[in-house]
């Protein structure tokens, strides 16, 4: 069982360095966890909505999408699919580099896929 204390903790884990957020997430973009500094001007489950709808516009053009990097002007937006169908994104400013974000993106993916693969199992 993945309980909702210890998956804000993992998610915070990766949040130093220039990493300002993380989030978890399914396909249809709905929020399952968010740790992080909340933008002004988008929220967090308008923000996993928006990158959900990117990965399936970016689906449709390669089927075996893994992996996305959005760079943008103020800064990051990493996102990977775990668990064939949940989305995990972190969140850098324009002064990290891309392969710390891409890093800890890969080792928070890495942590969190069995426990994920579990409960998904659970439901079928």
């Amino acid at each position: 069982m993945l309980k909702q204390k210890a998956l804000v903790d993992v998610l915070g884990q990766v949040n130093t360095n220039g990493v300002d957020g993380s989030w978890l997430f399914n396909k249809e973009g709905l929020l399952l966890a968010f740790v992080g500094t909340q933008s002004k001007t988008v929220a967090a489950n308008v923000s996993s909505a928006l990158l959900a709808s990117v990965w399936t516009a970016l689906e449709r053009r390669a089927n075996d999408l893994t992996e996305s990097i959005l760079v943008l002007e103020d800064g990051v937006i990493a996102f990977t699919l775990i668990a064939r169908s949940m989305l995990l994104a972190v969140r850098s400013n324009k002064k990290t580099e891309v392969g710390m974000v891409r890093a800890k993106l890969h080792s928070l993916a890495a942590y969190l896929e069995q426990p994920i693969l579990s409960i998904s199992h659970d439901q079928l």
